[in-house]
Formats: structure tokens, C-alpha cells, sequence
């Protein structure tokens, strides 16, 4: 099952901001691979992954398509009943996968009662969670293990489509290659996977991810294979590839 932005452009208009932050993208997350998509601070790349799994904020205008498996996606009530089995995100702040007033081990088990699909324990040792700190509360973690408590959540459902906003911001080198290495499985099992990363350097050096689309100003401005990407002659694609790069 694949996801797709087509054309799509967003418009943030709120009191205090107005801005177009996706200006007519076009990216393909297709099935049984894993799509990187990288680009600054601020370039859409957050705001492209809450397009596709319908969740821009209510001060978002539109225009253009999201197609989850070539169908085009409309409305609250469609994004309702793909969301979890079809559709799953991992935030890029982990903590806000939970609620604050009960454990995260209670919170995963009742995924795991709702979906019946991925076992608590799987999705932990996917995720590399220490199953351990399940009777903590999410404010009892640090920043590296909530994150990947929200992976394993984010398993649980076993979604078709995974989007994944900065999996291993707060995570060692060892620990993160190990989710690098649980997402590129559960692509290589059907799913469509895309992760948002700043870590060009692990992207680069684990050679898991098999296609790469590069963001600027809220526009697609690159894409291809990794190699593909460093060979280009723009002072912007190439600065991610050297080692002072974003």
C-alpha cells in the first residue's frame, strides 16, 4: 500500500502567521521500501507527514490530494478509519504519542488489546524499548526511551503505511542504527515507510533507506538514491552530503 502527495499545497492562516508551507508536492511512499525525506529546519517536512496521515491543523488550507493505495483521501471521517491499522505515525516529539496521566506499559497493552495484531513484547524488542520502564509514567523517560516506547506504539497496529518524524533524534549511534535496522524489516514485510531525519550521516553510512526526497522552502527540490543526491552540483543538496552539512 503506498502514500501520495499530489500537488499539494498548504496554507497556514492563523492570526499571528500566514505562510505556505507546502507549495504543489508531489512524493510517492511506496510499499516494500523505505523513503527518506530530508530538508532544513522549517522546509515542510513535519508538515508534509501530518498531511499524510491527516492530521494539519485546523488553521490549514489545501489544495491537491492525499491518496492512501491510489485513493484519494477526503475528509475527517476517512482519515478516522485509516488511522492505526492503515495509516500510523511516529511524532517527532515521542512523549506526545501518550497520555500523561497513565503508564506507558498500560498504554501499549491496550493497543495491543485493541488491534490484536503485533504482541507487546514484539513491538518493545522491535523498538528496542526496554520493557522494564513500561510501569513508568511518559515524563519518567528520558527523551531516548519515549521515543522509542512512541516506535513501538506506532507498531502495534501494524500499519500499512508508517510515517516516522525523526525516530533517532535522541538516540546513541548503537541504538539508532537498531531502529534504522527495525524499520528497514518492517519495510522489507510490505509496509510503506517514511522517515523525516536530520542524521545524513547514519542515513548515509547504514545504506538502509532506498529512496531519498530533499525538501527546501516548502517545495520538493531533489530526489533519488542517495548516491544519486551527492553527486548533484547545488551547494544546497550538497551541503547535506559533506561532513558539516544539516
Amino acid at each position: 500500500m503506498s502514500a501520495e502527495l499530489c500537488e499539494l499545497t498548504v496554507h497556514i492562516d492563523t492570526d499571528r502567521w500566514n505562510e505556505t508551507v507546502l507549495d504543489a508536492v508531489d512524493l510517492v511512499v511506496p510499499d516494500g521500501k523505505i523513503t527518506a525525506l530530508l530538508g532544513e529546519s522549517g522546509c515542510g517536512k513535519s508538515m508534509a507527514a501530518a498531511a499524510l496521515t491527516g492530521s494539519l491543523p485546523d488553521s490549514a488550507h489545501s489544495m491537491g490530494e492525499v491518496r492512501i493505495d491510489g485513493e484519494p483521501v477526503r475528509g475527517r471521517r476517512e482519515w478516522r478509519r485509516l488511522r492505526g491499522g492503515t495509516v500510523g505515525l511516529l511524532p517527532q516529539a515521542g512523549v506526545t504519542a501518550f497520555r500523561a496521566e497513565d503508564t506507558v506499559g498500560a498504554q501499549l497493552r491496550a493497543l495491543e488489546d485493541r488491534y490484536g495484531r503485533w504482541s507487546f513484547d514484539r513491538a518493545c524488542t522491535a523498538a528496542r524499548y526496554p520493557a522494564e520502564l513500561a510501569g513508568l509514567h511518559p515524563d519518567q523517560h528520558s527523551g531516548g526511551q519515549i521515543q522509542r516506547a512512541a516506535l513501538a506504539a506506532s507498531l502495534l497496529p501494524e500499519p500499512r503505511v508508517l510515517i516516522a518524524d525523526e525516530p533517532t533524534a535522541s538516540l546513541d549511534t548503537w541504538t539508532a542504527y537498531g531502529v534504522w535496522t527495525a524499520l528497514r524489516r518492517y519495510a522489507d514485510a510490505g509496509a510503506a515507510v517514511l522517515v523525516i531525519t536530520h542524521d545524513v550521516p547514519m542515513l548515509t553510512s547504514a545504506e538502509i533507506a532506498d529512496h531519498v526526497v530533499l525538501m527546501r522552502g516548502g517545495k520538493v527540490v531533489a530526489t533519488g538514491g542517495l548516491a544519486d543526491l551527492a553527486a548533484l552540483d547545488d551547494p544546497y543538496v550538497r551541503g547535506f552530503f559533506q561532513p558539516t552539512g544539516h
